[in-house]
């Protein structure tokens, strides 16, 4: 639907709606109830087929479906794949082989061992103060197959309903999945996938929020500088105590009050060919200096092309190339063709 133009994809020509579960309790884990009938029309549609009408070649032919990956946001990753999706097991590709450690002033956990992903000769693996402060000489691990987490979660004894009392269950596997119920299913390569739109909003929130200090949005406050004096990365950004107050040297990102107008005034003159995105003009406050309001398909523009715009005359080389880079990485997984 995201490749519709927006006054096509509100139509009710193009709403693609299978189960709609409302109100403020989401189900969690007992989401496999309201898909049971979906998973038995599935089955059913795999082994014996319905019967379809071949327009170009003037006959009736058996078709079968078959059910290639869900798309779906974080959490729901979770309730779908019956794998965690928090705390030192988060990764439900790499389960067991996930690095994580928890962030004693930050309060969060904190997932490492991204560079074990490069080649062995990669420069990365070689830098310490710019990471974690130590040498990267890990391998990638391979992920589990379907069949590996299908006997993992075959041992598990889970009862659906919230008032049942189930055994806490630790590491990363929760429960069987419905989808299991599928013969196929532990057969495929890729079973659950992520909604790009999600983590764009998610990251363009995160930068926006960072580079013009907006309150409760920014990452760079006094628990991350102390995380960082922690873990003995980063040293130029430990805390100063002066006197009664705390001050927190600027990183390279921080920018001064002019350099916010600057991004802000770009954001507010922007003009965009009708249809491409909302106003972006409508999201800037020039008195607070910030953007609000933004909505998915807001930060995913950002993202993709105007961010690179507007903070092009005000970031040091090496700052603007890596965002550049984190862009250039959502545009490419944003592309009709890989």
């Amino acid at each position: 639907m995201y490749n519709l133009p927006p006054w096509l994809v509100t139509t009710r020509k193009f709403l693609m709606l299978t189960l709609m579960i409302s109100g403020p309790k989401q189900p969690g884990h007992d989401i496999d109830v309201y898909l049971a009938l979906l998973i038995d029309d599935l089955k059913d549609l795999y082994e014996n087929g319905v019967e379809a009408y071949d327009g170009f070649k003037k006959e009736v032919f058996n078709s079968k479906v078959v059910l290639l990956w869900t798309v779906n946001d974080f959490p729901a990753y979770g309730n779908l794949s019956g794998l965690s999706t928090k705390g030192y097991q988060g990764c439900p590709i790499f389960v067991t082989n996930t690095k994580a450690i928890r962030l004693s002033n930050g309060h969060k956990i904190c997932y490492m061992g991204h560079r074990r992903y490069f080649p062995l000769n990669h420069h990365y693996r070689d830098k310490k103060k710019a990471f974690d402060g130590d040498k990267e000489q890990g391998v990638a691990p391979l992920p589990l197959s379907g069949q590996q987490i299908l006997k993992e979660v075959e041992k598990i004894d889970f009862k659906y309903g919230k008032m049942q009392k189930n055994k806490k269950v630790s590491g990363c596997f929760q429960r069987k999945t419905i989808f299991f119920r599928l013969p196929y299913w532990k057969d495929l390569l890729v079973r659950h996938c992520l909604d790009v739109m999600h983590i764009e909003k998610n990251v363009c929130e995160s930068i926006i929020g960072t580079l013009l200090d907006i309150p409760g949005k920014t990452k760079d406050g006094l628990t991350s500088h102390l995380d960082l004096v922690e873990m003995g990365i980063r040293t130029d950004l430990a805390p100063e105590q002066k006197g009664k107050r705390t001050y927190l040297p600027p990183a390279c990102f921080t920018l001064s009050r002019e350099e916010k107008k600057v991004v802000c005034k770009s954001f507010a003159e922007m003009k965009v060919p009708d249809g491409y995105s909302s106003n972006i003009r409508n999201l800037v406050s020039m008195r607070d200096l910030r953007l609000m309001g933004m909505k998915s398909h807001d930060c995913h523009m950002l993202m993709q092309q105007l961010l690179l715009i507007a903070i092009r005359s005000v970031l040091p080389k090496k700052v603007r190339d890596c965002l550049t880079n984190v862009c250039i990485f959502f545009n490419h997984s944003c592309e009709k063709e890989l």
